[in-house]
C-alpha cells in the first residue's frame, strides 16, 4: 500500500468512527470499520446513508403491504435513512403513536446529530397526541439552528405549541420573531388572534389590516395560497368594526 493510500485510509477511518460516535451506532461498525480495510468503512456509511437501499428496486414487497401503499426495503431496513422514510411516512398517514415510536428511536441512534426533518416530523407527531411539552422541546431545537426552516413552519408550529401550554407571552415573541423574516399570512393571523386574546384588541386590528395589505401586494400565486387567512382576516374587522370606528377595515 502507497503512502497515499495509506493516508486515505487512515482518514478515511477517522473519519467513519468519528460519524459513527457521533450517531451513536452500535460499536460493532467500529469494529468493522477497523478491521476490514477500506471495505469497512464504505460499509458503514454505505448502511447508514441507506447506499444499498437506494440501489434497490423496492419489488420484495409483503403481503398486505401493497395494499397499504407501503414498501419494503430489503437491503437496508432500520437504518437511519429507513427510519427516518417510514417515520415521515407513518406522519402523513396519520399514525402518530407509530410514527413516534420509529422517530424517537432514530432520535436515540443520532442523538445531536439527528437532521430537523426527522425533529420536525415527530414534533408534529407529538402535538397531535397532545405531548405539546416534547413537540417544543424538538421545535426549539429546529429554531436554533435554523428560523426559516421550512418556510418559517418550525416557528409557527413552536407559537402554537407555547399557546397551548399558555405561555403567551414566549409565543408572542416567536411569532414577532417569525414576521420579522417572513411575510406568512397564517403567522400574522395567528399573531392577530393570540393579541386579541390577551386584550390588545387595537394592535390586533393593525395586524389585520397589514395581512390584508399585504395579500393585496402579493403575486397571484401567494394570494391563492393563502386566501383563506385574508378571508379570515376581513371577518375579524368587521367583527370589531363597531369597536373601532376610526380604523379603516380591508375592502
Amino acid at each position: 500500500m502507497s503512502s497515499f493510500h495509506q493516508i486515505l485510509y487512515i482518514l478515511l477511518v477517522v473519519w467513519a468512527i468519528t460519524d459513527c460516535l457521533r450517531r451513536r451506532e452500535n460499536g460493532f461498525w467500529i469494529l468493522v470499520i477497523v478491521i476490514i480495510p477500506f471495505l469497512g468503512p464504505l460499509l458503514y456509511f454505505a448502511w447508514t446513508r441507506n447506499w444499498l437501499g437506494r440501489a434497490v428496486q423496492r419489488t420484495a414487497i409483503p403481503r398486505g403491504a401493497a395494499a397499504e401503499g407501503g414498501y419494503f426495503d430489503p437491503v437496508a431496513e432500520g437504518s437511519p435513512a429507513a427510519l427516518q422514510r417510514k417515520g415521515a411516512e407513518l406522519v402523513r398517514r396519520g399514525r402518530f403513536s407509530e410514527a413516534i415510536k420509529t422517530l424517537e428511536k432514530l432520535l436515540e441512534r443520532e442523538g445531536p446529530a439527528a437532521p430537523p426533518d426527522v425533529r420536525y416530523n415527530i414534533a408534529i407527531a407529538y402535538k397531535e397526541v397532545g405531548r405539546y411539552r416534547d413537540a417544543r422541546d424538538q421545535l426549539r431545537l429546529i429554531v436554533m439552528e435554523n428560523p426559516k426552516f421550512f418556510r418559517g413552519a418550525a416557528m409557527l408550529e413552536l407559537a402554537d405549541c407555547l399557546e397551548q401550554l399558555k405561555d403567551d407571552e414566549a409565543a408572542r415573541k416567536v411569532y414577532e420573531q417569525l414576521l420579522q423574516m417572513i411575510r406568512l399570512p397564517e403567522g400574522r393571523y395567528r399573531y392577530g388572534m393570540l393579541l386579541d386574546r390577551t386584550g390588545h384588541t387595537h394592535r390586533a386590528v393593525e395586524e389585520m389590516q397589514r395581512l390584508i395589505r399585504d395579500f393585496e401586494e402579493s403575486p397571484e400565486h401567494h394570494r391563492k395560497e393563502n386566501r383563506h387567512f385574508f378571508n379570515l382576516a376581513k371577518e375579524f374587522l368587521k367583527r370589531h368594526a363597531a369597536d373601532l370606528p376610526a380604523l379603516p377595515v380591508g375592502q
